[in-house]
């Protein structure tokens, strides 16, 4: 089970590597900030692709845990003809065994790509933020075939991860300018957001027209960036799949943990000089690698200069980017998690509201309100399927429903979909699971690691509700709103008409039914531990 979550973080936080790399028109310099770039065409599609273009400066030595800066400038013309290397991280190590230079993973990892389909004009632009936990995945998606289907500029984005991206000391909170810490990641997104604010018009893209759209981690960093006025004006829509608006935490809680991982490697937790001095490999291994084995994750702090407080309230506030939002989620994201704890999977009737009160820490009068909004009758009289019902609601379901719902509450336009597909190898088994809308939305179902559950007899169906996908993903980033010709009506989603878009071989518009669910769990992941940390501990008796 556990070797089957890491492929679903790995499904949604680590794309495509093969592209061409060819002579064409497309290797014509461009002009950036920082020097000239020169592309190359895109194996997949008929697209040009500019890869591994640095954004900002390598946050290595004294740079590590500090906010990024502009990129170092260059002489002559820089060839994008290749990935930059990956963020570190404890799935990918600085040591990886690989035919490719590429794949291996650095502290020098600030890089992006963009793919532009051969249409003249200023296109829209989409800016890909991936997914990972906060802790794995990289840029390396095949944006491509996105860009030509919809012909609009496809960007893909690598930021700072795991320790490296969320460390939080109160002495690097004293050092920076701005009183922030433990959301280098987060920064460094913002930064990529503002490079290609200020440089894709050289690369035909319409600076005034951006969307941010991101899958898991890659969901909830665009709720962060909806939520902070770091961004203000530099992007006019976002999409959230499978994310949310509550992965977030004190700076106090973000201490305890760094704590723990100074300690584990060696220095003390206000000792920057010895921190930043020890190898980036030893920080994997010996501090992230041994917290995230005791179910800690990596996350946002409230810092008041990135987050006042969780992304959620600030949105209830009032005090966020009031741009479109589409937002959604998978049927089933992680149902399955339900075969780890065998006492759940095994639990019978009798024991359900005991059940709940002990693994999610709530009094008996809480766990009847949970049993009620998650009545046995509407699972099988099943415990086990209840609950993997209730994992999938209250990690990443609710989460995204609730920013949503919020954000239309205050007049925003939005758009609420959820992806029921199931026609995959192995469906009925993990069913509409966490990160399996991604190759339908890039139209990669037939490139690694997709093709572990598409083959020929398949592939075809699952690449006409791509198509469907790619158009309602494409038409909103032109214009805020997903609807277009040859498409199924999406009506908005409205506080007094909850409409959901069920995304299938027959797509349909549903009444949402999350409202009550929801409801249950407003607050949880702020006022108990956070789900995904709660979801990795030893199972209680």
């Amino acid at each position: 089970m556990k070797k089957f979550w890491l492929g679903i973080l790995i499904v949604s936080g680590v794309g495509i590597s093969h592209l061409a790399l060819a002579q064409s028109p497309c290797s014509d310099p461009i002009k950036t900030e920082a020097g000239a770039v020169r592309g190359t065409e895109d194996q997949l599609s008929q697209t040009c692709v500019w890869m591994g273009i640095p954004y900002a400066a390598a946050p290595v030595g004294e740079l590590r845990w500090k906010a990024p800066g502009p990129a170092k400038n260059w002489d002559g013309v820089r060839e994008a003809d290749h990935w930059g290397p990956q963020c570190l991280q404890s799935a990918n190590p600085l040591k990886t065994e690989s035919k490719e230079k590429t794949d291996l993973a650095s502290e020098d990892c600030l890089y992006l790509n963009i793919w532009r389909p051969s249409k003249a004009g200023k296109l829209p632009v989409m800016i890909w933020i991936h997914g990972g936990g906060y802790t794995l995945g990289s840029g390396k998606y095949p944006g491509g075939r996105l860009a030509e289907f919809g012909e609009v500029m496809v960007v893909t984005i690598n930021y700072r991860l795991n320790t490296f991206g969320f460390f939080a000391s109160p002495s690097l909170r004293s050092e920076d300018p701005n009183q922030s810490a433990g959301n280098y990641g987060s920064l460094d997104q913002a930064s990529a957001i503002k490079w290609v604010h200020n440089n894709i018009y050289n690369f035909g893209g319409d600076p005034g027209n951006v969307t941010i759209f991101g899958e898991s981690a890659g969901g909830w960093s665009v709720c962060t960036m909806y939520a902070t006025a770091l961004n203000q004006g530099m992007f006019q829509k976002a999409i959230m799949e499978s994310g949310g608006c509550e992965a977030s935490e004190s700076l106090e809680t973000g201490y305890a943990k760094a704590e723990k991982i100074a300690e584990r490697v060696g220095c003390k937790v206000d000792d920057l000089k010895c921190l930043r001095a020890v190898p980036a490999e030893k920080l994997i291994a010996g501090g992230a690698g041994e917290i995230l084995k005791e179910g800690f994750t990596f996350v946002n702090h409230w810092d008041g200069y990135l987050l006042k407080d969780t992304a959620l309230s600030m949105i209830r506030s009032g005090n966020f980017n009031r741009i479109p939002l589409m937002a959604g989620s998978t049927k089933e994201e992680v149902n399955f998690l339900v075969l780890a704890r065998p006492r759940l999977n095994h639990a019978l009737p009798g024991r359900y509201e005991k059940l709940i009160s002990r693994n999610f820490n709530l009094s008996p009068e809480q766990a009847q309100k949970v049993s009620a909004a998650y009545p046995l009758s509407q699972y099988e009289n099943k415990p086990k399927v209840a609950f993997g019902y209730i994992f999938t609601d209250l990690a990443l379901a609710c989460p995204t429903y609730l920013g949503l719902d919020s954000a239309s509450a205050l007049g925003v336009p939005t758009y609420y979909y959820r992806f029921d597909y199931r026609g995959m190898k192995g469906g009925n088994f993990v069913k509409a699971f966490h990160s399996s809308e991604i190759p339908f939305v890039f139209n990669s179902l037939d490139q690694s690691p997709f093709t572990l559950f598409y083959d020929e007899k398949n592939l075809g169906p699952a690449q006409g509700l791509s198509k469907t996908i790619q158009g309602y993903w494409t038409n909103f980033a032109k214009t805020g709103n997903p609807n277009g010709q040859g498409l199924p009506e999406w009506p908005k989603y409205q506080p007094n008409d909850q409409s959901v878009q069920i995304l299938n071989l027959q797509v349909r518009t549903e009444k949402s039914d999350m409202d009550n669910r929801c409801e249950v769990w407003d607050g949880y992941n702020k006022t108990h531990r956070p789900i995904f940390e709660t979801l990795a501990r030893k199972e209680k008796k």
